[in-house]
């Protein structure tokens, strides 16, 4: 896996995070849509990051995480 792609998905699964926060806080967004994104974005983000952490630059694979 090239160290891109769970990048990309880091960057915009963190950003859901914090744009939900943000319409919550200003009372745009309803309590239920935002706990519903963050139970989706949350572990997405953790998970990108991992594999973005563990993946190397030069030839593609499938890092392991471990358990």
């Amino acid at each position: 896996m090239k160290k891109e792609i769970p990048f990309t998905m880091m960057l915009l699964s963190g950003f859901a995070g914090i744009a939900a926060t943000a319409l919550w806080a200003l009372r745009l967004m309803p309590l239920l849509y935002y706990e519903g994104l963050l139970v989706i974005a949350f572990p997405l983000f953790v998970l990108s990051t991992g594999l973005w952490w563990m993946a190397r630059q030069r030839d593609p694979d499938i890092p392991f995480l471990g358990y």
